[in-house]
């Protein structure tokens, strides 16, 4: 009997603690959006736009940002896929710039196999195979070379990006529309899913079912608890017995797939073909690690921010249609709110890391 008091005192402490921690992060969140829409209101004034127009932008990206559950959801799947490219490599502290490459080869690696088979789980499989094996490329220069993962990733990405227009031009073209790729077989298309109030692309269930799956492995399992510490100290990794270029290798395949699957949904369950200037990939692989910022280096957080960034995305557009505003000025809202809401965490993680790493 004497135990039950101190095991009750401690429960109600752990949950204070997380209260207190939630509220917290409810606080700085709040802030920063409060923040950045402050001081882009002010850069808009500095423009020659006027206070009430930039609040009339406002109004109109988070009002027709997310009015349609359907097209967000869907929106965000790619996206949730790039940014858990960024965020499981960085747990073993590396970072993977490289997700829109891997995109792009996951893409076009899907279409083919959906052209040629007809069948959405061959054309899945094979986005994220090739996805992997050009993670697993970086990685291997990392581990083994000692080439800096950036540095490569980011001319591998440029390297491909030009490599994949001219294969969609030369190879995949529909002969009846030049600027377009031969659309993807019905059999192939990733199916929607009517539940009367929502119209759920099962593509968003497949990019939800990854972060789950990667938040039980780097929380549950103790391949996720040796990646982790890989990533906070390597040096207290080796000593604990964890052999940290397998981790990295691993990381870094794991990042490519998730990637290579982004492309993947993108094309079989969204836009069902790609056009010969790459409009429809270019940018998510770089829009994934915002996304992974902003959900504070956890899988299911980056669920929520990718749905969050997707939705600025969509109302970004709609001040373009609606208001008559440039692009840039979209951009510069959008850019400044995930920057803001970045900051917090980054300079948290960093803290934390540094901490470990006195220890």
């Amino acid at each position: 009997m004497s135990g039950k008091p101190g095991i009750l005192e401690k429960l109600f402490e752990n949950i204070a603690s997380r209260r207190r921690e939630y509220g917290l992060a409810l606080l700085e969140v709040s802030l920063s959006i409060l923040l950045s829409l402050i001081i882009t209101a002010f850069i808009m004034i500095l423009m020659g736009y006027s206070s009430d127009l930039s609040l009339v932008a406002y109004s109109v990206m988070f009002s027709k940002g997310f009015d349609n559950a359907s097209y967000l959801l869907s929106r965000a799947s790619p996206l949730i896929f790039t940014a858990l490219a960024f965020l499981y490599p960085s747990l073993t502290g590396l970072f993977n710039i490289g997700g829109e490459g891997q995109l792009y080869v996951g893409a076009i690696a899907s279409l083919i196999i959906a052209l040629y088979t007809g069948n959405s789980l061959l054309a899945l499989i094979a986005g994220g195979l090739a996805g992997a094996a050009l993670g697993m490329l970086l990685a291997v220069l990392r581990v083994y070379r000692n080439v800096n993962e950036v540095v490569a990733a980011i001319m591998i990405n440029w390297a491909l990006f030009n490599i994949s227009m001219f294969a969609i031009a030369t190879y995949l073209t529909d002969p009846s529309i030049p600027h377009l790729t031969r659309q993807v077989p019905d059999t192939a298309k990733l199916p929607l899913m009517d539940l009367g109030f929502l119209r759920l692309n099962t593509s968003f269930l497949v990019a939800l079912a990854a972060a789950i799956a990667g938040a039980f492995l780097f929380y549950r399992t103790r391949l996720g608890f040796a990646m982790r510490v890989s990533g906070l100290n390597p040096l207290a990794s080796m000593i604990a017995g964890f052999e940290n270029r397998k981790l990295m290798l691993a990381s870094f395949a794991l990042g490519g797939t998730m990637a290579g699957l982004g492309g993947s949904v993108l094309v079989l369950g969204i836009v069902h073909r790609l056009d010969t200037m790459m409009m429809s990939l270019y940018g998510y692989g770089f829009l994934g690690i915002g996304a992974s910022l902003l959900g504070r280096n956890n899988p299911i957080g980056v669920v929520v921010s990718s749905i969050f960034l997707s939705g600025l995305l969509i109302g970004g557009q709609w001040i373009e249609t609606r208001l008559g505003l440039p692009h840039q000025v979209a951009d510069l809202i959008i850019g400044i709110i995930v920057i803001s809401l970045a900051i917090p965490f980054a300079y948290h993680y960093m803290k934390a890391v540094l901490k470990v790493r006195r220890k």
